[in-house]
């Protein structure tokens, strides 16, 4: 469970950003997400688990895939809904979640 602080500081990148959880794992859900890439903006929707699952350390899935970016493309369904994410690892679940959200956003750029 994330502390009012943390929820917060995501609230303040993504307003909608609102805590939920499925099967054990803590999740943050970010309507309307802003993804840089590729010198422009997307706007998706973003599930960040600021924890350990299926094998990496954090992971952010998104609505869909970002074009050319990111590798091993997979998809998940999660809190009824499908989502995709890349193969990008090691970004510590030891940071605030708006650090762990930020270093996932960085891979996409």
């Amino acid at each position: 469970m994330l502390t009012v602080e943390a929820l917060d500081e995501l609230k303040a990148i993504c307003p909608g950003a609102a805590e939920m959880a499925e099967g054990g794992f803590s999740f943050v859900y970010m309507p309307g997400l802003k993804v840089l890439t590729a010198g422009q903006t997307l706007i998706l929707d973003g599930l960040l688990c600021p924890q350990a699952k299926d094998g990496y350390l954090t992971r952010l899935f998104l609505s869909q895939p970002v074009p050319a970016r990111g590798n091993n493309w997979t998809t998940h369904r999660i809190l009824d809904r499908t989502w995709h994410v890349w193969s990008w690892n090691h970004v510590s679940a030891d940071q605030r979640p708006a650090q762990i959200l930020a270093e996932h956003l960085r891979a996409l750029r």
